[in-house]
């Protein structure tokens, strides 16, 4: 039996800066097709942690599909797609990215499952709770915590980079005003941090000891920036280095900065666990007993804390996969398996044509040797 990852359904082409989570709608449902076609038996976590006591009564045709991140798409297309074919699946939802908005909104079931009926703005985005609920409640999609915040953090004074509103630090601003960050998928948000910002070495929340800079350092580092940068957007190689330089001077001098407390930790990782399953219990009016670590970033403080919260389970990630872990214990690890619709080859990424392409993931990952075949002639070809 395994369980299988997936993010984004629907928004591979979007021009969505993370879309390589996104997998394509047509692989998706023929994905499903398949499951139903093969009797595929698709279980909640619930009925995977009971099959854990008595592991004889797996079959290879269980199944578990998960969707990290709470998505607007997975209301759009994986529930609706999913219902379609009878099958069941488990979306890990973080509370401070769920969407205000009050109505449901379009889905493939309100739009007769024409998806030229569907923009760019009715697909991206994050669920709001009207949605969770009835999804939760249809007992197609069963909700389950993926902690509050999903955030990154400064995890020492080491910097390795300048802000000039780059993609892959979208989370800078995620921290900045974590009100908007239902909408950084719909919005320039670039600006909430100001250019010049040092990056510092950084890592999953609930993987570390949070590291604050100077905010001495902090305007210092802004300053130099309107001083060096001709163009807000464009630092030279030899302009960063020049400022980078100075500012690791400033922390192993003046302005070294601080990490948190023992206390201060624990407080901050108690927030993420406890009230991500606190929220989530009161609105979907049930238990909420599964964990799923954002970026697979946990540490044995959190994984000790997610036992106290009452969670009787998490995921695995996949640095640990190969490590020894046993499920005899009542607190549970799920390793998954990541699924997706693009093809890698070097720095290169391409969407793969082959309508069947999730089928044939999914059976490559099982061992079959056709799949296998399949793909790296794709690959070849690509």
């Amino acid at each position: 039996m395994k369980v299988l990852m997936f993010h984004s359904i629907g928004n591979e082409d979007t021009g969505w800066s993370r879309a390589f989570l996104s997998v394509n709608p047509v692989h998706f449902e023929n994905f499903c097709y398949y499951l139903s076609a093969k009797k595929f038996q698709t279980l909640i976590l619930d009925d995977w942690y009971e099959l854990q006591s008595d592991k004889r009564k797996i079959s290879n045709r269980h199944l578990v599909l998960t969707f990290d991140d709470g998505y607007l798409d997975n209301w759009v297309f994986a529930y609706p797609i999913m219902k379609k074919y009878g099958l069941k699946g488990t979306v890990f939802i973080n509370p401070e990215f769920v969407d205000p908005s009050s109505e449901k909104r379009k889905n493939l079931e309100t739009v007769n499952f024409d998806q030229d009926k569907l923009t760019i703005i009715d697909k991206l985005g994050f669920l709001n709770w009207p949605e969770i609920q009835e999804m939760d409640n249809s007992g197609v999609m069963d909700v389950q915590s993926h902690s509050m915040s999903h955030n990154r953090f400064f995890k020492s004074n080491k910097i390795i980079d300048i802000y000039t509103g780059q993609k892959t630090y979208d989370w800078l601003n995620w921290i900045e005003k974590p009100e908007r960050k239902p909408f950084y998928l719909l919005e320039d948000q670039k600006r909430f941090v100001p250019f010049g910002y040092p990056v510092f070495e950084n890592d999953r929340a609930l993987s570390l000891r949070r590291y604050f800079p100077d905010g001495r350092l902090i305007r210092e580092a802004v300053s130099m920036y309107s001083d060096h940068a001709s163009n807000e957007e464009v630092l030279s190689k030899e302009k960063k280095r020049k400022i980078m330089t100075h500012l690791d001077s400033l922390v192993r001098g003046k302005y070294p900065g601080s990490f948190e407390t023992d206390g201060e930790m624990k407080k901050r990782y108690r927030y993420e666990l406890f009230e991500s399953k606190r929220i989530l219990e009161e609105k979907l009016k049930k238990r909420v007993s599964f964990l799923c670590w954002p970026g697979g970033g946990y540490n044995d403080l959190s994984v000790k804390l997610s036992k106290e919260s009452g969670y009787i389970a998490s995921t695995l990630s996949s640095r640990d996969r190969k490590c020894r872990f046993s499920n005899d214990d009542i607190y549970k690890r799920i390793p998954r398996v990541g699924m997706g619709s693009f093809i890698y080859k070097g720095n290169k990424r391409s969407p793969s044509k082959l309508k069947k392409h999730l089928i044939y993931s999914y059976n490559a990952k099982t061992g079959k040797i056709l799949p296998k075949v399949i793909l790296k002639i794709q690959k070849l070809l690509v």
